[in-house]
């Protein structure tokens, strides 16, 4: 059975209003992947001017993610921070960017980056070795 192509443009032009709604002037849009043949894929990746973040919404089979990025590629998944209904919605969507710009603006998270085979965490700056891995189970960071 295809995909209806009409109700995802619907979807990604709406998602991507909501992105200028909640952050205005402080991102923009860097890529756009739309693959919706393969079980409904796409991608939108944003540039976060103030702190230097790529943000990444990517959906598939209508389940959708929000990574942060920085410019060194450590990284975090908005679920880990704080937890969201990943459903590819736009009511989710929006609950979801609402959030992540509340997060960014408390800039009070860690990013996550692999260097040599060893964890790192990384909070205003500063690397901190993740040494056992089973201790990001628990963490909200």
């Amino acid at each position: 059975m295809p995909l209806d192509k009409t109700k995802y443009d619907a979807l990604i032009d709406g998602i991507c209003k909501i992105f200028v709604t909640v952050f205005g002037t402080n991102i923009i849009l860097v890529e756009k992947q739309v693959a919706i043949e393969h079980m409904g894929f796409f991608k939108l990746v944003y540039k976060y001017f103030p702190l230097e973040y790529d943000l990444v919404l990517e959906s598939d089979r209508d389940v959708f993610s929000i990574q942060i990025y920085d410019k060194e590629g450590a990284n975090n998944n908005l679920y880990r921070i704080e937890k969201y209904n990943s459903i590819t919605t736009i009511e989710n969507v929006k609950y979801a960017i609402q959030m992540l710009q509340s997060i960014l603006e408390k800039n009070n998270f860690c990013l996550y980056i692999t260097r040599d085979d060893k964890l790192y965490r990384k909070r205003n700056n500063q690397y901190e070795r993740v040494k056992d891995w089973k201790e990001l189970l628990g963490n909200k960071d």
